[in-house]
């Protein structure tokens, strides 16, 4: 048979590839190596999110679902891509994965479509069946080629030529099934925590292509799905998907010692000690002080969901996270500042205290230049309002709170109303305090 220019690189590739493997299987592994891909980075912004965008979603899921492995398994090794927002070209993240002599490979990333009632998550592996039906994911995910300086280094790839689906085929046939089982395993998990699964599907990814190992392709959503991309832009979201992945993961870990004959180690371990919150205290993240009121979903928030906003006086304080666990306090700063807010810093709360004087806090829910009567039906049910006039506007505002703590239960109660965007005030008697 005598072999094209191009399926004779393809061939040599291929025997590569399989040599590496066979080196990669010499080698005596101290530990279960996993390599996390985080999607995307620096000027490759990926997917467009009605909240926030791929490349930060993926990055913090990325760094929560390693982090979980690593306080979990001792004999597990994890290798991230990136930790921070850099670019990284498609070849490097395949070649950590091979210099690390990965047992596996997982690239996190997050869907889009033209469709903005799309919904649901979907894994794939390197194979090609079904490739047309999706195309539209693998031309996405593939054009950050575009982005990168040297692009003849991708071989293009004909599904119509015989020759170059042999050689595609023996590639790839020694890790399809790991790859695909750990595929299922993600999506199953996924449905337990009450997602909706598209599936395991197959497709050509460059990020795949060259890896020695089982590799898979997350795509945890689409973000441009107002409620899917809210809920994988939240803290809540980024931590079941996070938590969905590890228990795919345990599973797979599990079925792998097996095969290879190895035990569980039992260790005899002394009892961890339990962290304790910090008495009379709660932690929260101020990230921004500024002289604008910016919506939840301002770019200016860089995604950060769950803001609870402060005004006192004419500035506004944004805060993130609330927490009393010393532990969880760090890891909120940490992310804070991931997202690009240098100066955050943590602000400490006693609980319970309570404001000087006439001083209290009280829920600016409502603002307008129409001039609304007491138990107006504008007002959903709220009473004891006060209105206070400003220029041509009317403010209006609900409570009066000595306590931070009972201000936010009011908060919650205002929210709860339908009024998403109240948040809490500081007064002097009936006065803002200016």
């Amino acid at each position: 048979m005598r072999l094209t220019m191009i399926n004779k690189q393809i061939f040599f590739s291929t025997l590569f590839f399989l040599l590496f493997i066979g080196n990669s299987f010499a080698q005596k592994k101290q530990n279960f190596v996993i390599v996390i891909d985080a999607g995307h980075g620096g000027k490759d912004s990926g997917a467009k999110g009605v909240v926030e965008n791929e490349k930060d979603i993926v990055l913090d899921v990325s760094l929560q679902v390693g982090k979980l492995i690593e306080k979990k398994y001792k004999d597990v090794k994890v290798v991230y891509t990136r930790t921070t927002d850099v670019f990284l070209e498609l070849y490097e993240r395949a070649s950590i994965a091979n210099k690390n002599h990965a047992n596996l490979f997982i690239s996190i990333h997050c869907n889009s479509a033209k469709n903005n009632s799309a919904y649901g998550s979907e894994t794939y592996v390197m194979g090609m069946r079904r490739m047309q039906d999706n195309i539209e994911v693998s031309q996405r995910e593939n054009n950050v080629i575009l982005l990168e300086d040297n692009q003849e280094r991708y071989q293009r790839f004909n599904p119509n030529d015989p020759e170059a689906v042999i050689a595609f085929e023996i590639m790839h046939s020694a890790y399809q099934g790991q790859s695909i089982r750990f595929a299922q395993l993600v999506e199953n998990e996924f449905v337990k925590n009450g997602r909706s699964s598209r599936g395991v599907k197959q497709n050509i990814f460059h990020v795949l292509r060259e890896n020695a190992s089982p590799s898979v392709l997350i795509e945890l959503g689409f973000i441009n799905n107002y409620d899917e991309g809210t809920y994988l832009a939240s803290s809540k979201g980024k931590e079941e998907m996070s938590e969905a992945i590890l228990k795919a993961f345990d599973v797979y870990k599990k079925e792998y010692d097996s095969k290879s004959g190895i035990g569980e180690e039992v260790v005899e371990e002394k009892p961890k000690e339990v962290e304790k919150p910090v008495p009379g205290k709660t932690f929260k993240i101020q990230f921004l002080v500024s002289k604008n009121k910016y919506s939840a979903s301002a770019a200016q928030l860089k995604g950060l969901t769950g803001v609870e906003i402060v005004q006192t006086g004419d500035t506004y304080k944004y805060y993130y996270g609330n927490t009393n666990m010393a532990s969880e306090r760090d890891e909120l700063l940490e992310l804070v500042k991931r997202k690009g807010f240098k100066d955050a810093f943590v602000a400490e709360f006693t609980n319970n205290e309570k404001l000087q004087g006439k001083q209290n806090y009280r829920i600016q829910f409502l603002t307008s230049n129409q001039k609304y009567r007491d138990k107006d039906q504008k007002f959903a049910g709220l009473k004891n309002v006060l209105r206070i006039k400003d220029g041509k506007l009317y403010k209006y505002f609900h409570g009066s709170e000595k306590t931070y703590d009972a201000a936010q239960n009011t908060l919650k109660q205002v929210q709860d109303k339908g009024f998403k965007n109240a948040f809490v005030v500081t007064f002097d008697g009936e006065k803002i305090i200016e």
